[in-house]
């Protein structure tokens, strides 16, 4: 693994040592993939030492449980919230940028195992609120389920760049969430966390989602901006504007923002086509402004196992992208 492009996302986490450590291929430790001497460049607790002192298992391996639906809210004839039911403790990790769970009906098999992205996590009822659009199979399964879901997490990779996000590290900063339809929920759950002690802003494209949904999930913490105004946001209050992305007129309104409020992080929540051309309009404009996106690759397992959502980069290395996570 190329150690200068890429960090592990659970490295040093409850959940590290992971399964790749025990077939040789930890994306981080030398030693565990089988070399004579330690490289690995890792700053955080020795993962060998942590394996070899274990036993040589896995660190608390991510379980399934049931999670009790406790309500399931139509937005759009194909797309649905759900409420489910999982503990204090769940919702606290649930409650962090990038977060996501596999999710799949009792009746279903392990094929059914779908990520969806943590919109919102309640600490205090220990509940976490999932935005589902409905598309194909797995999504169709999942509204067959009316009591319980068969649960799995949480996972941490759900967005690139995470870093300049997480709260422990963010604070007094300039953030602009954008997002366009599902990329929404993701985005609640990153403003929601870093809001308190950072001024955040949205761009929204609801093509695709229901701004009713907005509505329920920020009303009363944003202000709604004009769509051609320029922005005017207060210390208490981050500003939402509607702009249509792939919109000539809009990317215009959209360039003339960041160069106002001069961003110290975009983050673009969105398909990979907006991520690759929001992106450069960002890192031209913005060139020292740190930059996350949506983690939008096919995601299978989550571990690092299955190889879905590899792929293999310049220097012949297989980049593990349910896992691996971007230097800045």
């Amino acid at each position: 693994m190329n150690y200068n492009t890429y960090d592990c996302i659970d490295a040093g986490t409850e959940n590290c040592p992971c399964y790749l450590a025990l077939t040789g291929d930890c994306l981080i430790c030398s030693r565990l993939q089988g070399k004579d001497c330690c490289d690995c460049n890792w700053r955080g607790v020795c993962i060998y030492n942590e394996f070899v002192q274990g036993n040589r298992k896995v660190n608390n391996p991510r379980a399934e449980f049931e999670a009790k639906i406790l309500e399931k809210k139509f937005y759009l004839d194909d797309l649905v919230i759900f409420v489910l039911d999982v503990g204090k403790g769940f919702a606290i990790k649930a409650s962090h940028p990038g977060s996501y769970v596999f999710l799949r009906g009792r009746e279903s098999s392990h094929f059914y195992d779908l990520p969806i992205s943590v919109m919102h996590a309640d600490v205090e009822k220990g509940t976490i609120h999932v935005a589902v659009k409905i598309i194909a199979l797995k999504t169709k399964a999942l509204l067959e389920e009316s009591e319980r879901f068969i649960l799995r997490g949480v996972y941490r990779n759900g967005i690139q760049g995470v870093s300049a996000l997480r709260p422990s590290r963010t604070k007094g900063q300039k953030i602009l969430l954008i997002a366009k339809g599902i990329g929404v929920a993701p985005a609640i759950l990153t403003a929601n966390a870093l809001r308190r002690q950072n001024k955040v802003d949205f761009v929204l494209d609801t093509e695709k989602i229901s701004t009713e949904l907005i509505h329920d999930y920020l009303e009363g913490k944003y202000k709604i901006g004009d769509v051609k105004e320029e922005i005017n946001c207060s210390d208490e209050l981050g500003t939402i504007k509607y702009l249509t992305l792939n919109n000539e007129e809009d990317q215009k309104d959209l360039l003339r923002l960041l160069k106002k409020e001069n961003y110290d992080c975009v983050s673009v929540l969105a398909s990979d086509y907006f991520v690759d051309t929001i992106g450069a309009l960002v890192r031209k404009t913005l060139p020292e402004a740190k930059f996350a996106n949506s983690n939008n690759f096919r995601i299978c397992c989550g571990e690092g196992i299955c190889g879905a959502c590899s792929f293999v980069n310049d220097a012949g290395e297989t980049i593990r992208m349910c896992k691996c996570q971007r230097k800045e």
